[in-house]
């Protein structure tokens, strides 16, 4: 996959296929996008999306809502799906005053579009007055090839990013995950806690998200926990160690099943694949303890069903 940062900088002399859109949590939806893409690309174009560094939205309204997918995770997912081009953009003045005819022309002259593919929600241009019935108009004049997809629906209610942020909010994780298609991950990197979990007999790898990832509700999740090119089972528990702690800074602690090493400082992907129970707080070390034998067991009786797939990457 070649990545471009700019509409400016793309500079390659191929006929494209191009599709449009923030596509937070890269899901279901989205995928039906990017499958439209790849079939287009037997007529001997090369497929194409354009995403933006930041939301529109949060730009437009100076908002910082938070996002199921980091910049670095969508590249990632993008280059995993078979994307040939990916262009991030930055949101900035310019592109936002730009005029819908005026930027379809930008997607003609600048980066060779033959055909456009949207879903039926699509808007485009200055204040988001362009939309699918102008598209369809300037596809005649202009000559391209306009491709309108249908929203895809779960529930007869439609799959959208904000639906998924509601349910990855709510701690509901195996609807996210069925609605996008995939599993809701945190990547970071392995730093040093407080120790607490070892003192108890449940040593934890801890991790400190991006800043603008969005973070489950605080509770305890079944995860796996892709390590060294490695996966292992976990137990994660996402929240503010209200047994321990009264100043409520989040943490996210990992504790790997069947794992010893010492893992400071190296990269981890935490998966997440099902909701135990809500954040608690004890009365005690000793009756938080307790509890953790029984996640913990819960924990192996979900890995060792028959309904688990092994491999979650």
């Amino acid at each position: 996959m070649k990545i471009f940062n700019s509409l400016e900088e793309f500079d390659l002399q191929v006929d494209t296929a191009i599709t449009i859109g923030k596509f937070d949590g890269l899901h279901r939806g989205h995928k039906k996008l990017c499958g439209s893409l790849f079939s287009l690309e037997r007529e001997g174009v090369k497929s194409l999306a354009i995403s933006f560094i930041d939301s529109p939205n949060n730009v437009i309204n100076n908002s910082d809502s938070k996002q199921i997918v980091t910049l670095e995770e969508r590249r990632l997912l993008f280059k995993e799906s078979g994307i040939s081009i990916f262009i991030e953009c930055p949101f900035d003045e310019n592109l936002r005053k730009t005029l819908p005819r005026d930027f379809v022309l930008r997607l003609i002259n600048e980066l060779n579009m033959k055909y456009l593919v949207v879903g039926t929600d699509f808007r485009f241009g200055y204040e988001g007055q362009g939309d699918v019935s102008l598209l369809k108009e300037l596809s005649e004049e202009l000559g391209f090839k306009l491709i309108v997809i249908d929203k895809l629906q779960d529930e007869n209610i439609d799959i959208s990013s904000s639906r998924i942020r509601e349910e990855i909010q709510m701690g509901h994780i195996i609807k996210a995950n069925q609605l996008m298609g995939r599993n809701y991950f945190i990547y970071g990197e392995v730093v040093y806690g407080r120790q607490i979990g070892r003192k108890i007999d449940f040593p934890t790898i801890n991790i400190i998200p991006s800043k603008k990832k969005l973070i489950p509700a605080n509770g305890v999740y079944i995860t796996a926990v892709l390590l060294d090119g490695k996966q292992y089972n976990g137990i994660t528990n996402v929240g503010v160690k209200p047994t321990f702690d009264d100043d409520n800074t989040l943490s996210i602690e990992t504790h790997i099943l069947n794992f010893e090493a010492n893992v400071y400082g190296k990269e981890v992907k935490i998966v997440f694949l099902k909701e135990m129970r809500k954040e608690i707080k004890f009365d005690s070390a000793e009756a938080l303890k307790a509890q953790l034998i029984i996640d913990k067991q819960q924990g192996i009786n979900f890995f060792t069903n028959e309904h688990y797939y092994e491999n979650v990457t």
